[in-house]
């Protein structure tokens, strides 16, 4: 029976979220995850919906991200 659950589950979350690929290379400064860089991209598209209070939530969240990146000693 679980296994019959688990495979509609995944299904139904395969056909309504779809899986997003973000290439982060070389080119792209070490502080840059996949994770920022998603977020990165979510701002750039609030902002030019003109969501705008969104983006700087966002913009902090990203800053904060960024600079425990950055912190010496990070993993």
């Amino acid at each position: 029976m679980f296994d019959a659950f688990y495979k509609t589950a995944r299904e139904l979350l395969d056909r309504f979220y779809l899986e997003r690929t973000i290439t982060v290379s070389s080119r792209d400064p070490d502080f840059v995850t996949a994770s920022i860089k998603a977020r990165l991209r979510r701002k750039n598209k609030l902002m030019r919906a003109g969501r705008l209070e969104e983006a700087d939530v966002l913009t902090e969240c990203i800053g904060r991200e960024i600079k425990k990146r950055n912190k010496v000693g990070y993993v």
